[in-house]
């Protein structure tokens, strides 16, 4: 039995509900609400102690962490493989999948939290938002929803991720020069762990992604829209209200 907990076909959630309609499996789908703090619940923190989504349960055993889930996912259902084969090409697909991870994501997540989630932050009284810390398992957490609740980041930090966020969108580009797909000649996780990051970049950062300065990452994703597992993916529930979803919807 394969049980997927996620939230909307966005960010991390979006990486694996897209590596799941790719491969055309079946699972169980438990929609966990952010907003709702649902991950932060006893219940849900009983399957993962971090609080956070998505979360994979096959037959019993939990596996956390998007692009390990997908990596899982590839070695245990075989049939559409999303690696290539050619070992520098494998190579290349995971140190793209951790610059996403690492660099990209980060980056994306800073500017989200602060134009759309700290609308919900601040919609919390203080006893409420007390209430809401309190359950948050992991400090760094923690740390994050007080900061949104408050002054939220700096200008500093916020020019810093506008920056890495160029920085990723320019080197996609520069990839995109050599091959059709960003690990080689083939469609691979790498996709699949950068389409929701990218997705949403053409519409709220027009001046980093455009057909002018980045037309190879403007086709890429007008290829990736087609795919009819991008378009089963994003039909999933999506219950935040637009204004709230962050980059990648």
């Amino acid at each position: 039995m394969l049980e997927l907990y996620h939230a909307e076909p966005v960010a991390n959630s979006m990486k694996v509900l897209l590596c799941l309609k790719e491969k055309g499996i079946e699972f169980t789908s438990h929609y966990v609400d952010l907003l709702r703090f649902e991950q932060h619940q006893p219940g849900f923190v009983a399957i993962n102690p971090n609080g956070q989504v998505p979360v994979l349960v096959h037959d019993g055993a939990t596996i956390t962490e998007s692009t390990v889930i997908n990596e899982y996912l590839d070695e245990v259902f075989p049939q559409v493989p999303l690696r290539p084969r050619d070992p520098f090409e494998r190579a290349r697909m995971r140190i793209w999948s951790k610059f996403v991870d690492e660099y990209f994501c980060p980056a994306l997540s800073m500017i989200g939290w602060h134009n759309m989630v700290r609308r919900v932050a601040r919609s919390l009284n203080k006893d409420e938002l007390d209430e809401v810390l309190a359950r948050i398992p992991l400090k760094e957490q923690r740390d994050k929803w007080a900061t949104i609740a408050g002054e939220s980041f700096t200008e500093a930090q916020l020019a810093d991720a506008r920056r890495k966020l160029g920085v990723s969108i320019q080197r996609l580009e520069e990839i995109l020069k050599e091959s059709p797909w960003i690990a080689g000649q083939t469609y691979s996780l790498a996709e699949v762990n950068s389409y929701s990051m990218v997705a949403g970049v053409p519409r709220f950062f027009p001046e980093l992604m455009n057909e002018r300065l980045t037309p190879r990452a403007v086709q890429w994703l007008a290829r990736m829209n087609e795919r009819p597992a991008v378009k089963a993916a994003l039909a999933m529930p999506n219950k935040v209200p637009e204004v709230l979803r962050t980059f990648g919807g």
